[in-house]
């Protein structure tokens, strides 16, 4: 049993190698590609690490506005000739840099929006449930009585308790 364990363990291990293996050869070989996706990507990047949600619903919405942002620029890219000295000329435009980053940004804000529209949402939709909850009690207090409105205090056996003082 061990042994099975360690050799699934060394298969993945290996093959997580040979997947980063890879993946650095694609990237060196798109010299130009990763450069442009990497600090155009940057605000996702960090919005990664600081999402602590489990679901991490912020970093997909700031990484797709981000990408939207990102991707004319890397089309250019693409278009033009693929060499490291495009890459660098669309980064140190400020205003390429503005837009990249103004994607993520946005996405900040719909993530941000929503939120609270989501929030605000379930709230009401709970005042909405509970106001639905005490009419029906009084609706079934009325007819079935006090007794089974909760508010009447009872003894161990469920029995209302009468005050002997009236």
């Amino acid at each position: 049993m061990a042994k099975s364990k360690s050799r699934s363990k060394s298969k993945s291990s290996a093959k997580s190698r040979v997947l980063l293996a890879g993946l650095f050869v694609t990237s060196v070989a798109l010299l130009p590609t990763t450069v442009l996706l990497f600090f155009g990507m940057l605000p996702s990047i960090i919005a990664r690490f600081v999402d602590r949600s489990k679901m991490k619903t912020q970093t997909l919405t700031i990484s797709f506005m981000n990408f939207a942002a990102v991707f004319p620029f890397w089309f250019q890219l693409i278009n033009q000739e693929h060499i490291l000295r495009n890459a660098l000329d669309i980064l140190i435009d400020p205003l390429h840099i503005v837009i990249m980053y103004g994607g993520a940004f946005l996405g900040y804000m719909i993530d941000w929006g929503l939120t609270g529209i989501v929030a605000t949402m379930m709230v009401q939709k709970g005042q909405n449930r509970l106001k639905q909850i005490k009419k029906t009690q009084q609706e079934l207090a009325k007819r079935w009585g006090e007794e089974v409105s909760g508010e009447i205090p009872l003894d161990p056996f469920g029995f209302p308790v009468i005050n002997k003082k009236e």
